[in-house]
């Protein structure tokens, strides 16, 4: 009977997994409206089980709602998304372990569907950061710049691409200009 609850809490865990791995498209083809991730251990001879995951969806596939739990069941990180007619996420939210609003993240497009501005602010609604992408004429992201409350620049990254169009440099600099990190990329053909 203990063999059978076993292998029964493990293809139900793989089960979840599973649900949780769906692409998007099976999500919205098979109208699924949440997933539970949930995981059985076994710990000093014990089972125990817990949630791992949750999702919530809405018709189109997106995850509106994403809660992960630590291994003792308290909330490690929740988030809510909101989402435009081209299935873009316009507003995030994201909350303290307590469920309480931490922040709130807001995203405008151009007429191209590329991401032109992200605003952050606090729980109480005050600007904390907002950040401009651009782009070149192929589309590409060239640069961000992030500025603070006061509109003073925080930090700017430019992007450097190939004749291919590849990416092949991120480097951001502080608000004097003073080089913060450089990210290279290389590509094996």
């Amino acid at each position: 009977m203990k063999t059978q609850l076993i292998f029964l809490s493990f293809l139900f865990s793989i089960f979840s997994l599973t649900s949780f791995s769906q692409s998007k498209k099976d999500v919205k083809k098979l109208s699924i409206k949440s997933s539970n991730t949930v995981v059985t251990e076994s710990v000093d001879g014990k089972e125990k089980t817990r949630t791992d995951l949750y999702q919530k969806f809405d018709k189109f596939g997106n995850v509106t709602e994403l809660i992960e739990y630590n291994k003792d069941g308290s909330i490690k990180k929740k988030e809510a998304q909101t989402y435009n007619k081209n299935n873009d996420i316009i507003e995030e939210t994201v909350f303290d372990d307590k469920g309480n609003i931490k922040k709130k993240i807001t995203t405008e497009y151009n007429s191209n569907k590329d991401k032109t501005f992200e605003t952050t602010f606090d729980a109480n609604g005050k600007l904390l950061e907002k950040t401009q992408h651009g782009y070149n004429a192929k589309g590409d992201r060239s640069y961000e710049i992030t500025m603070d409350d006061k509109g003073k620049m925080i930090k700017k990254s430019i992007y450097a691409y190939d004749k291919n169009g590849l990416k092949t440099e991120k480097k951001t600099t502080n608000e004097k200009g003073e080089v913060i990190s450089i990210k290279k990329y290389t590509y094996d053909y």
